[in-house]
């Protein structure tokens, strides 16, 4: 599948467009559980001066100034939880796990002790749902019938997305998500087991 190619139909929305559209569409009448599919194993993470520090191999850095987001991280969390609302991620994670999710898992890890719901699954999870060039796509589907396909380019920075209210392609989609979410592994297990000693030396 090329980075660009859309699996439902819907509107195609320039990277700013879907930022405020999703933005918008997340906080109204939203209730309920979101479901979040992250696929690629590459991203470019702009403006995130962890990421930058973890590229430089300053691992020093990058992972306190994750820890520096803890308190910013809980109160989003928790802001979530007053609305009535639960985000659950999917994240596939690849052997050997690359330099870009060392950092995400990183990140994800502190999200998850503050009350993110971010499960692991690997290859044999998602392969009766690709074949050949054939990859799942990166997905935010909110709780009412609202799904966002983000795209990216070929080197992973955002290229925008498609927002599909089709009730039928966004429960086909969301079906989908939370059978890997039932199937895939708690991250902090995930975690301590595959992440924690793969990261270079901090000291």
């Amino acid at each position: 599948m090329s980075e660009l190619t859309t699996v439902f139909p819907g509107t195609k929305l320039t990277p700013d467009e879907y930022l405020a559209d999703f933005n918008r569409e997340f906080w109204h009448d939203n209730s309920g559980v979101s479901w979040k599919l992250e696929r690629r194993q590459e991203f470019v993470e702009s403006d995130n001066a962890s990421w930058e520090a973890s590229r430089r191999n300053d691992w020093t850095t990058s992972l306190d100034l994750l820890e520096k987001r803890r308190a910013k991280l809980a109160d989003y969390e928790r802001r979530i939880t007053d609305n009535g609302m639960e985000v659950r991620r999917v994240r596939v994670v690849e052997q050997p796990i690359s330099s870009y999710l060392l950092w995400e898992l990183s990140s994800l890890h502190v999200r998850h002790q503050v009350g993110g719901r971010i499960r692991v699954v690997g290859p044999e999870q998602i392969e009766p749902f690709e074949s050949g060039r054939t990859t799942l796509p990166e997905l935010f589907l909110l709780a009412r019938p609202i799904a966002y396909q983000v795209l990216y380019d070929e080197q992973g920075a955002l290229a925008g997305a498609v927002k599909c209210v089709v009730p039928d392609e966004v429960g086909r989609w969301k079906a989908l998500v939370a059978d890997l979410y039932d199937r895939g592994e708690e991250l902090s297990a995930f975690f301590h087991r595959e992440v924690a000693r793969r990261l270079p030396s901090t000291g």
